[in-house]
């Protein structure tokens, strides 16, 4: 049976800008082959028809203020079938679903490897050792998590012991399905399209997320 997309004959992309100061983006070249691609400035979003579209991409520099101001909208989209990539520090949750970042202690360095949870198409071809790593270094993926609504996949995790004993640990990346709708993925750091995601190259991070989206039935339905 063919899939039926949003946004027409193929699945359409929409990256949300942060600002309109913004630098011309090259995530048109990033998306996989086919998707059908557009751009437009965070602000537009109030006015702009989500109907179409399959997957709303946000950068880590989202306005929150302004998300939450039009959040009636972004649920109806997510509720109508649409998808969100949501990366960044949440700290003011601008959906139902989204929780407060948690910053994890930098000492133990180990804190900040990423480790795998329950990967799934998402994460499953990651090489867990190396993948997160920004010239060899850590903490520029992401140095923190925000918790999961029921029913998510943690897909990876971060943290370890925190201060005066005990563990600051949580998932740092994450995908809930809004039940009859469409999924709410989350990347609590930089933006994730900067890592494993040349065209070139193979495993690529963000086709793997993209397809999943769209794609695959992770995670299950509630």
């Amino acid at each position: 049976m063919a899939r039926e997309f949003r946004g027409g004959g193929a699945p359409s992309f929409l990256y949300v800008r942060s600002t309109r100061a913004f630098n011309a983006d090259r995530m048109g070249g990033l998306v996989p082959q086919g998707w059908r691609y557009d751009a437009i400035d965070v602000y537009d979003l109030e006015t702009r028809d989500l109907s179409g579209i399959d997957v709303l991409y946000l950068t880590a520099m989202h306005d929150q203020v302004f998300l939450k101001s039009i959040e009636p909208k972004l649920v109806a989209y997510i509720a109508a079938g649409g998808h969100f990539v949501v990366n960044g520090h949440i700290l003011l949750p601008w959906l139902p679903w989204l929780s407060r970042f948690q910053a994890v202690p930098p000492k133990p360095y180990t804190n900040w490897m990423i480790r795998p949870g329950k990967p799934g198409r998402y994460f499953g071809r990651m090489d867990f050792a190396k993948f997160h790593l920004h010239e060899g270094i850590l903490g520029q993926y992401a140095r923190g998590f925000s918790p999961a609504p029921h029913g998510a996949q943690e897909l990876c995790l971060i943290g370890g012991p925190g201060p005066g004993g005990g563990s600051v640990e949580g998932p740092v990346d994450w995908v809930w399905r809004h039940p009859g709708g469409g999924k709410l993925f989350v990347h609590n750091g930089d933006h994730i399209e900067q890592f494993c995601s040349d065209p070139r190259g193979q495993p690529n991070l963000l086709h793997d997320i993209l397809n999943a989206l769209v794609f695959s039935d992770e995670p299950a339905a509630p």
